[in-house]
């Protein structure tokens, strides 16, 4: 057997030798400077990264709730002027047809006026004509007398009665016609 295994069964396993120890020592040195020098400064690194998860976290619950806030003050508003907007409308058509219905009936009233004046204007030129005609027939039928007889008729008051009577005539039948036409035209 050689020494180096005599030196080998010589020695116990389960007894440390100094090997041990200096490893033991370098280990606890290790440990210490890593506790000392860099896991505080991971330690506060992790933390700083939790706490900013959280804080993103928090923000964004925030944020979710303020826009659902928002949301709901938009649909309120976006109602509200809806309803306004439908308000307004209403009024607006109910302010046109006021409009429309006293622009027709001014031009009804318009229309009612000229109508009238039409209608004295009518009856001012009848009578201005009738009184014209009537003077015209009268010297007319005097010549037409005349004709008729070959003579002239003898000019006074006898001629002047004859012509006033034949007109007088004349107005009744035109009288009589006159109310008969004017009732079947006011039926029509």
């Amino acid at each position: 057997m050689t020494t180096a295994t005599m030196a080998a069964a010589n020695q116990n396993f389960l007894l440390p030798n100094a090997t041990f120890f200096v490893e033991l020592v370098l280990f606890l040195v290790l440990f210490f400077v890593m506790a000392r020098f860099v896991v505080p400064p991971l330690a506060k690194a992790m933390r700083d990264r939790e706490e900013m998860v959280r804080k993103a976290a928090r923000d964004r619950e925030e944020a979710t709730k303020e826009l659902r806030q928002a949301e709901v003050r938009y649909q309120s508003e976006l109602s509200d002027a809806r309803v306004e907007a439908a308000r307004i409308r209403d009024e607006a058509r109910a302010e046109a047809q006021g409009i429309r219905d006293e622009m027709r009936r001014t031009a009804d009233q318009e229309v009612a006026r000229i109508r009238e004046q039409g209608e004295e204007q009518l009856a001012t030129q009848r009578t201005d004509a009738f009184r014209q005609l009537r003077g015209e027939i009268g010297g007319l039928s005097s010549e037409l007398a005349e004709r008729v007889v070959g003579r002239s008729l003898p000019a006074g008051a006898g001629r002047q009665s004859t012509v006033d009577r034949f007109l007088a005539e004349l107005d009744e039948k035109s009288g009589t016609s006159a109310s008969t036409s004017s009732t079947s035209g006011g039926s029509s």
